[in-house]
């Protein structure tokens, strides 16, 4: 029995002395921001206990900061959880940690007060204060003071703009002082730049960013077109409103005479802005001068796009959906004349002024006819719109109707839909994200196929191999498929074809279902047999893309502050395309059906296939090493190789007289009236390598002054072995004058000031692949040897021995200031960038030589300009609750100089003089229109040089009429002329305008309430001049050629008549507005002053207007927060072009306007995630 009361006496004097030893154990600990699991791992680790816990419940990600010399366990946990519901209890050298449960009771409210101080002791007034998980909140007041009514035991969120939030437990406390600490964030961003990142605050060189939160639900399916006018200097331009249709990018103005465009790099690989998921992209930075490009070297002279995407995280999965559903329509006016008798009248009166007869054959009972239906906005079975008579001692068909083409062959409303997941997530060593996208969008063309498709896939992984390893892949696809009707290799053709000879008085088809091409009134085809084809919807196309991306990386971190970063990517793009045509028919007399015999790629059996397939393979090695020395002395260095080659190979083959209309394959071509099965097979290859060797070093003394110096040493197949290597330096410094002692009494108002500059040179590589070898051209000869085309081959023009890198020098001088706690920002850049080198043709060989000049490196360009962009942000209380808002202003301006080219003479027609600007547009200058035939008559001036057209005229108006353009004689010779079609004697024309951009700019304001947000973006252009070229219906109607088919309404009203004799067109004449062949001999192609359009134009680009619903009424659904918007895109269009007929960002793309026109968009969405 003794032994058994001293065994249990035993027992309990362990357990009592091991509780004891757990309550008396120290540890030390010095912890700054550690999250709540590190620091129970560091307790571990001094001691021989062992934290238990449920991460589900218990937050061990939270940090904190804890500095404790020889304390108790006991009491450092107290401290870690006071103010949480967590308790602790012990078993053994186990510590258990659980949620303490409390007695259910009913809540009570209670009224808190309290003041709000800046770290100077200003009261911060607008403060928002609100109660956690609630929408329960007020605003501080002029003295920041504030007082709400809260539940027992809330916790109160206080922030303000440009200010740390801070979140405050209120228990036990009935007043609140709060001191809110300066937010340096905006400071510390890290912003990308090239092979690493850097602190914003640490820039010395012109680079902007773009965050994701400024491209969310755009209804934009591409990312390039979302950054249009967010970026001062970056230049975004799309060339058609085709669906999935991308755009061209330039930043800071024209780069070369031979072209170039930035370096694109997605997570640091090359790649098509087009091509990726704009809901994947977490920044973008826009790198616009050579001291920041310089370590990308040859292939960043123009700048460099670096987009950055949305990486996993640590911790519970996280689901997040976006999609939209909407619908586009033309922003330009489609409201055509759709009355059959204006516009047979219209046709005749312009067609009859320049060859003395009608367009259409039409007599004055045919036009009655016309006019008895003119209001018909159907066809009345009593008035039918087709009728049998006879003609030539035939049944023929006579046409009287009021069709509307443009909504027959055009949907007005097309719709789309976008729709975006992600899924990510991880642990602490390895994190995860997947996402996915698929985009539809329907085209304008009916009936036939206009269908545009996309999927986006993406997934990143990282995982850490131990505390010095990590590898990670970065693996994405994209597929897209467009569809489309008609000939020509895309929709655009449609959009051409249609705009000629289908009157409004024709009907869509005959009685009997039958196609309408030619018809008894005139020799023309109507819309090129366009109707015939869709009718038969077996004429069509697609272009497929495939675009596979995967990037594998190993990073090492052997000691501390070194990086090294070895990573490998394989790309591979493969691009299908097809079309097919096949023969049409059409009827014009009752019960017969003709067939087109003549070949054209409209009207011919044929079948085209071709493949354009590319692999690119690129390696990057480089290390970064950081650090510092005497405390003040901060340094950052990295140097690498980069290696990269592109190998691309096209193929296309053409079979005619296929068996089948319906069924695509080669092997159905059958045999022509020759007996002999066509065909013809084409194809080509080329290849380039790229070798680079860079580095840069980063400086700083205290965070004041800044230095960086950076180059790279590049090595280009596209050049000869002697001419292969160039090295690119380029160095910046910066000082922020904002931490000197003489500012420190501004600190109270002034966050940050830093001046800087940068210079760099670059190489340009943007050339041909094999342009400094003479090439062999294998071709067929026009004449017959026997009874076959002969093959030919003839050797290329002759190349410099010397050619080489065009270079690009670039200053930079910038400021950036912040101001009011950040809330204000300014950042403000000037810039000259000198192309030097540009290749061109060289000097002219001796006509005995027998060909051309090789190309040399012998011109020179200066491009100027400057770039503002200008923030604020602010809250104040509105109807008691918190209203935030932005307001982001951005300008730029730039111009570009031809500083030196060989061409003395300063002749037009070599395209480039010294002294030149960059879209000058020349042109004469009218003095008005002719107001009486006598004064035109009595014009003593010869103006036949431009009117060609009004002197071949066989009618009656043939010579200068009233309303006829009054060409002034600018040099006093009595002769309208081009001169010697130089500069110094360029006749009567003078610089009239410019058709590069002036003043860009973009607008954006947002704000945010009571879970409401709203954002309006404007975008524009404050200059642009554009000439309407000779194709170009949509301005010049039939002055181009009389019979267009889409004739704006009320056409005649604008142009000059006895009653109307200040109209803005003059006199109708048909042909006066074709120029064929581009010399401008006739009256309006001659480009003058009065039809020089200003195109720039203000532009609501987006509107957006979303609500997010409370979280305690979704979390109860398991949903973490919901969000449904509206989004409008290109909404309206302020413009100073003399007609509605035209977006000016279709104008900007060229001058003859056929093309898929430009699309406004609206679109509802919802944004969850769970």
């Amino acid at each position: 029995m003794n032994k058994k009361i001293t065994l249990l006496f035993g027992i309990m004097f362990f357990i009592l002395n091991t509780t004891v030893f757990a309550q008396n154990k120290t540890v030390t600990l010095h912890e700054e921001q550690s999250s709540i699991q590190t620091i129970l791992s560091k307790i571990e680790k001094q001691t021989k206990y062992l934290f238990v816990y449920d991460k589900a419940q218990i937050d061990v990600k939270r940090k904190v900061t804890l500095k404790v010399n020889n304390k108790p366990v006991s009491q450092v946990l107290n401290t870690l959880f006071a103010g949480t519901q967590v308790s602790y209890t012990q078993n053994g050298n186990n510590i258990v940690l659980t949620i303490r449960k409390e007695p259910v009771r009913q809540s009570s409210v209670r009224l808190i007060k309290g003041t709000i101080t800046a770290p100077n002791g200003e009261p911060v007034i607008g403060a928002t204060v609100k109660e956690k998980d609630t929408d329960n909140g007020v605003i501080s007041d002029i003295d920041g003071k504030f007082s709400i009514r809260i539940h027992s035991g809330a916790q109160l969120i206080i922030s303000y703009v440009g200010m740390v939030t801070k979140t405050i437990s209120t228990t036990g406390k009935s007043f609140l002082s709060v001191t809110l600490a300066e937010d340096s964030k905006t400071l510390e961003e890290v912003v990308v730049v090239g092979y690493g990142t850097q602190k914003r605050v640490n820039l010395t060189g012109a680079i902007s960013t773009v965050s994701s939160k400024d491209l969310i639900d755009r209804p934009a399916t591409s990312a390039t077109h979302m950054l249009q006018g967010k970026v001062p200097g970056l230049n975004i331009t799309t060339s058609s409103g085709t669906p999935g249709n991308s755009a061209s990018i330039n930043i800071r103005g024209t780069n070369s005479i031979n072209g170039g465009s930035p370096l694109v790099l997605i997570d640091g690989v090359e790649g098509d802005l087009g091509h990726i998921n704009p809901a994947d992209i977490e920044s973008i930075s826009v790198i616009k001068d050579a001291s920041s490009s310089a370590i990308y070297g040859a292939r960043a002279s123009f700048g460099v796009v670096l987009v950055t995407t949305k990486d996993g995280g640590e911790g519970k999965v996280r689901v997040s959906y976006n999609g939209r559903f909407g619908w586009t329509r033309p922003t330009a006016s489609v409201d055509f004349e759709t009355r059959g008798y204006y516009s047979v009248k219209t046709v005749n009166t312009f067609w009859n002024a320049y060859t003395g007869v009608n367009y259409m054959s039409y007599t004055e009972d045919d036009m009655l006819e016309l006019w008895l239906r003119r209001n018909d906005k159907t066809e009345n079975p009593s008035r039918p719109w087709t009728v049998v008579k006879e003609r030539n001692g035939r049944p023929t068909y006579y046409y009287y109707a009021n069709t509307d083409f443009w909504h027959y062959l055009y949907r007005e409303n097309k719709p789309m839909m976008n729709h975006d997941v992600s899924i990510s997530g991880g642990t602490k060593k390895m994190k995860y994200l997947l996402s996915g996208g698929y985009n539809w969008e329907k085209g304008m063309i009916k009936k036939s196929s206009d269908i545009f498709k996309k999927a986006n896939f993406r997934s990143k992984l990282s995982f850490d191999v131990n505390d010095y390893v990590n590898i990670s892949n970065n693996t994405s696809f994209y597929h897209s498929k467009y569809t489309y009707p008609g000939a020509g290799g895309s929709s655009n053709w449609y959009f051409s074809t249609s705009q000629l000879h289908a009157l409004a008085c024709f009907p869509t088809q005959n009685p009997d279902g039958t196609s309408i091409s030619s018809h008894a009134f005139n020799g023309y085809r109507m819309m090129n047999s366009l109707l015939t084809i869709r009718d038969k919807d077996k004429h069509k196309g697609a272009d497929r893309l495939d675009d596979f991306n995967t990037t594998t990386e190993v990073t090492l971190k052997p000691v501390k502050g070194l990086e090294v970063k070895a990573n490998f990517t394989y790309n591979i793009t493969n691009k299908r395309s097809m079309s097919r045509y096949v023969t049409t028919e059409y009827s014009q007399y009752p019960g017969v059906v003709e067939t087109y015999e003549e070949p054209s790629a409209y009207t011919e059996n044929r079948l085209k296939e071709a493949t354009d397939y590319a692999h690119y393979l690129a390696t990057n090695v480089y290390a970064t090493y950081g650090g510092n020395f005497l405390k003040k002395h901060n340094y950052k260095v990295t140097a690498g190789f980069n290696y990269e080659t592109k190998y691309m190979k096209t193929n296309s083959a053409y079979g005619y007289n296929l068996l089948s209309e319906t069924l695509n394959d080669f092997n159905l071509i059958g045999e022509d009236s020759e007996g002999e099965r066509r065909m013809e097979i084409k194809g080509g290859q080329n290849e380039y390598a790229l070798a680079g060797y860079f580095g840069r070093i980063n400086y700083d003394y205290d965070g004041k002054y800044l230095v960086e110096f950076s180059g790279r040493y590049d090595g280009s197949s596209r050049f000869s072995s002697k001419d292969r290597w160039g090295f690119f330096p380029s160095a910046s410094v910066g000082w922020r004058l904002s931490e000197e002692s003489f500012l420190s009494s501004a600190r109270s108002w002034l966050s940050n000031l830093k001046v800087r500059y940068s210079y760099g040179n670059l190489g340009n590589q943007q050339v041909g692949y094999y342009d400094y070898l003479r090439t062999i051209n294998i071709g067929t000869q026009s004449y017959l040897f026997g009874d076959k085309l002969p093959s030919s081959a003839s050797i290329s023009a002759p190349v410099s021995s010397n050619l080489t890198w065009e270079t690009v020098e670039h200053h930079n001088i910038g400021l950036d200031a912040s101001f009011f706690n950040n809330r204000l920002t300014f950042t403000g850049e000037a810039y000259i960038r000198n192309t030097k080198d540009m290749l061109t043709a060289g000097i002219s060989l001796p006509a005995t030589y027998g060909t051309s000049s090789p190309r040399m490196n012998s011109a020179d360009m200066q491009t100027k300009g400057y770039e503002l962009s200008l923030g604020w942000q602010d809250m104040f209380k509105l109807a008691g609750k918190p209203f935030s808002y932005q307001v982001n202003l951005t300008f730029n301006d730039y111009t570009s100089e031809i500083t030196k080219f060989n061409n003395p003479e300063k002749a037009f027609a070599k395209g480039y003089y010294e002294g030149m600007r960059i879209g000058e547009i020349w042109g004469y200058h009218i003095d008005g229109l002719f107001a009486t035939d006598e004064e035109a008559a009595s014009y003593e001036v010869d103006q036949r040089r431009v009117n060609d057209i009004i002197n071949s005229s066989s009618g009656a108006l043939k010579g200068l009429h009233a309303g006829d353009l009054r060409f002034a004689d600018l040099d006093g010779d009595n002769i309208i002329s081009t001169g010697e079609n130089t500069v110094d004697n360029p006749g009567d024309r003078r610089i009239i305008g410019n058709s590069e951009p002036r003043y860009q700019y973009g607008a954006n304001l947002a704000f945010q309430w009571y879970g409401f947000d709203f954002s309006v973006f404007f975008q524009g252009i404050g200059r642009m001049d554009w000439y309407p070229a000779h194709e170009a219906e949509l301005f010049w109607g039939p002055f181009n050629r009389a019979y267009a088919t889409f004739l704006p309404k009320n056409f005649l009203e604008q142009c000059w008549s006895e009653e109307n004799p200040n109209a803005y067109f003059p006199r109708p004449r048909a042909y006066v507005a074709y120029d064929n062949m581009g010399d401008q001999c006739r009256e309006l192609t001659a480009k003058n002053d009065r039809y020089l359009q200003n195109i720039g134009y203000c532009r609501l680009k987006n509107l957006t207007v979303g609500y997010t619903l409370p979280k305690n009424w979704t979390r109860k659904a398991g949903i973490d927060m919901l969000r449904v918007y509206f989004s409008g895109e290109n909404l309206a269009c302020w413009s100073g072009i003399k007609t509605d007929y035209v977006d000016p960002e279709q104008a900007r793309r060229g001058g003859d306007l056929k093309v898929y026109p430009w699309q406004k968009t609206f679109t509802f969405g919802i944004n969850v995630n769970f």
